[in-house]
């Protein structure tokens, strides 16, 4: 019996050497990505900065006529909303980045579920800008290229105005032509996607008992109870809704299709049937 109980503790503490080689090598490659996501922010916001200060006088500038008033108004007025978006997106990555560091550092179960919520919170609302960027980006720099172009034609303003809205046209188209890509495919969206992978992962099989055999199924509010707390399942409910929203939906159900294999299926029923009708 002692000998058992030996192995049981020697077990554990390989666990938690593995667990303490995994943490050290999660923090340096993060410590890596928030070096490199500080020079990009920089490179950012001198672009945006140099934008912005092309852009905001053209919203003062009196035109000849009202007509060309109202021309150069609808295509620099989506343009500034487009370069509020970028500096949005910017905004929301750096908290992003703070809400992970306070996550990897809490410790407690319960208050890092809450955490979890504000950054699946924070992820959702970085998603849905990082969207309109995407979708409203190209038709707001062809309004902006017609306008130049015609300007161009007439000559109906002057060489500073023409100036100022040729660099806002090639600032602009830079910044998307770089940046959008880059902030769908390769930046912290991707990188968050792919935490919450993985704390969906973690918090289904931290659901697992051991002891599930001996419950009785038909005694459902018990299993319900002990499956886990309902800020647990609401957190794996927001988890599966934002990699639904984002393409990962299939990655999603395979998660827990292979944890639905580790545990009797009927075990997850009750507490999990919100669960499996969102994916």
């Amino acid at each position: 019996m002692a000998l058992h109980e030996d192995d049981s503790v020697l077990d554990k503490l390989e666990l938690a050497c593995s667990d303490l080689k995994n943490l050290l090598q999660t923090s340096a490659k993060m410590d890596e990505s928030l070096e490199q996501m500080d020079k990009k922010f920089d490179r950012i916001d001198e672009i945006l900065s140099t934008a912005l200060r092309r852009v905001a006088p053209l919203q003062s500038l009196a035109m000849a006529t009202k007509s060309l008033d109202t021309r150069i108004n609808r295509a620099v007025t989506p343009a500034l909303a487009l370069l509020d978006s970028f500096r949005l997106s910017e905004s929301l990555q750096d908290k992003l980045l703070e809400l992970s560091s306070s996550l990897s550092a809490e410790e407690t179960p319960r208050k890092r579920l809450k955490k979890l919520l504000k950054y699946l919170d924070c992820v959702d609302q970085l998603n849905v800008v990082i969207n309109a960027i995407s979708q409203d980006g190209e038709p707001v720099i062809q309004k902006l290229q017609e306008v130049v172009e015609f300007l161009s034609m007439t000559k109906a303003t002057d060489q500073y105005r023409m100036l100022t809205l040729r660099e806002t046209l090639i600032t602009l188209k830079a910044l998307y032509e770089t940046e959008v890509d880059a902030m769908k495919f390769d930046g912290l969206l991707d990188e968050a996607l792919l935490n919450m992978q993985d704390e969906y992962e973690s918090i289904l099989l931290c659901l697992k008992h051991q002891n599930i055999g001996e419950l009785q199924v038909d005694e459902e509010s018990e299993i319900a109870s002990d499956l886990g707390t309902d800020l647990e399942i609401e957190v794996l409910q927001r988890i599966s809704g934002t990699l639904a929203a984002n393409n990962c939906l299939d990655i999603c159900i395979g998660i827990f299709v292979k944890v639905c294999e580790m545990v009797p299926l009927a075990v997850f029923d009750h507490k999990f049937v919100g669960l499996e009708t969102q994916l």
